[in-house]
């Protein structure tokens, strides 16, 4: 799955020191790519609220991030059964592998950045390794993408 991103945001009006909502907008999206013979795809979705009553802000993002999420899902898998056999720096196009260090460590395929990758390739990267059950581990200079030995 690719990177999901919310974003949330409002406006409203204050009046005698409280605020009252207007609207509240949700995004969220999915960048994706089902093989390495097809392009990256990115689906976003928005959807715009009125809530009258500030109280149900998070209650209302909650519902509409779910809603988002329900439609993200149903998109088509970003990995196919052949990718299963295929060697851990194989699963990235050669454009991002020359971009990255792999190891084994512990049960994991630790994925190291050589440089700074930017947001897009940061992003295609992340899908990758969630497509394969890994995540990202944030940890200052020693932050790195891990994917278990036994899902690749």
């Amino acid at each position: 799955m690719g990177r999901k991103l919310p974003k949330a945001g409002f406006s409203g009006k204050k009046e005698a020191n409280k605020m009252q909502l207007q609207r509240l907008v949700v995004g969220k999206g999915k960048t994706s790519r089902p093989s390495e013979a097809e392009e990256w795809t990115k689906e976003y979705y928005e959807i715009e609220a009125l809530i009258e009553d500030p109280t149900e802000l998070e209650v209302a993002k909650a519902n509409l991030t779910g809603l988002i999420d329900g439609w993200l899902s149903k998109l088509k898998p970003t990995t196919t059964e052949t990718q299963k056999s295929q060697s851990i720096d194989e699963l990235f196009p050669e454009n991002l592998r020359h971009l990255l260090v792999f190891e084994e460590k512990e049960g994991f395929y630790i994925i190291k950045p050589r440089q700074f990758l930017g947001s897009e390739n940061f992003a295609k990267i992340a899908d990758i390794v969630k497509t394969k059950g890994g995540e990202y581990i944030s940890s200052g200079k020693n932050s790195h993408f891990r994917i278990p030995v036994k899902t690749s």
